[in-house]
């Protein structure tokens, strides 16, 4: 069977990724920094990998762009980053809007349900 994120793979091959349970000890030390690009009610519903900040994937652009006035300074390119979403589509197709903007520490680490199934920190 066909899937999207197989297509991406395809498309983005250049991604790296990284696993929700090697990012999850980074991440609290402060070594990678976790993007959730899922839609506010998708958190609101779930919760979201503890500490990650929350970028919904339609303002990726803007916020992770240094010369839009609406930069995020959390998205520092100098730092790392592993970003996640729903199912995995979404988070790489991210990964491919940093690496073109500049960033170059960017890891897919897919899908939030990967954590979730991981027993890893969530919060709401």
């Amino acid at each position: 069977m066909f899937k999207v994120v197989d297509l991406m793979l395809r498309l983005y091959p250049n991604i790296d990724e990284i696993r929700a349970r090697d990012a999850a000890p980074l991440a609290e030390k402060g070594e990678i920094t976790l993007i959730d690009v899922r839609e506010p009610h998708e958190i609101a519903r779930f919760g979201k990998c503890k500490g990650a900040i929350e970028v919904p994937m339609h303002m990726l652009r803007h916020k992770a762009d240094r010369k839009s006035p609406h930069f995020d300074p959390a998205l520092d390119p100098a730092r790392t980053f592993a970003i996640y979403c729903d199912t995995g589509a979404r988070s790489l197709a991210a990964a491919r809007v940093m690496k073109k903007l500049g960033y170059d520490k960017i890891y897919n680490m897919g899908s939030f349900l990967e954590w979730l199934n991981a027993k890893l920190p969530v919060e709401k």
